[in-house]
């Protein structure tokens, strides 16, 4: 097992990971380690563990290279399936969108779209795009965190359900201002992938559609 340095506090507990701060040659950094589940067996918890974190790495190594901005990784610890990387210091995003103004609250909507072209557009979902997993900084730049159900995919349904949980995440803690965030986040959106957000959307309405499909299902009930 390799160890970067001794965790200084734990960000976030999770049913699949935890996430720890630590400092490792002068660099803030965070270590998210997949943990053992003892209803799977030891051989088998510990190939699906180095699995999903070679997967997650290999992704992020991915999005980089496609320009969007999230976490550098430092290192893959295969053994303990960890990833050391880079620790984005800001905000979540459902904690400060209340707060802005129009502007600021524009600005950032399309930058959150052109981050999500960009890893679309390199056939990367994301597959948890929530305000939770955008970080803000201080000059109100967004970055994309935990990769942990991302895939490499050209399926438009995948990114649908990525701006359809973005929507989703809106309209639970943030109504008010929801659609004016999801216009100004589709028009970032559509300046890397031209077009084809018209077929995105119409996935979108799809899901839409099958998800109000199933609610009434369940009333009846």
């Amino acid at each position: 097992m390799l160890r970067l340095g001794e965790p200084t506090a734990i960000i976030r507990l999770g049913a699949e990971a935890t996430i720890y701060a630590l400092n490792w040659n002068g660099m803030e950094l965070i270590a998210k380690r997949r943990v053992p589940k003892s209803y799977r067996h030891p051989l088998l918890d510990k190939e699906i563990r180095m699995q999903r974190t070679v997967s997650e790495a290999r992704i992020i190594s991915e999005a980089k290279k496609y320009g969007v901005a999230c976490p550098v990784i430092i290192l893959v610890d295969l053994e303990d399936a960890t990833i050391y990387m880079q620790r984005i210091r800001g905000i979540e995003a459902r904690d400060i969108i209340g707060n802005l103004n129009q502007e600021d609250l524009s600005k950032l909507a399309r930058r959150v779209g052109v981050l999500t072209g960009m890893l679309h557009n390199g056939g990367i979902a994301h597959g948890d795009l929530t305000l939770s997993n955008v970080i803000v900084d201080e000059q109100m730049n967004p970055y994309l965190v935990d990769f942990g159900l991302a895939t490499f995919t050209k399926d438009i349904e995948e990114f649908a359900v990525d701006i359809h949980l973005l929507d989703r995440s809106l309209q639970s803690t943030h109504y008010n201002v929801k659609d004016g965030f999801m216009q100004c986040f589709l028009e970032g959106y559509r300046t890397v992938m031209g077009d084809m957000l018209n077929d995105v959307l119409k996935k979108v309405k799809d899901i839409e559609s099958r998800g109000r499909y199933v609610e009434r299902e369940m009333r009846k009930r």
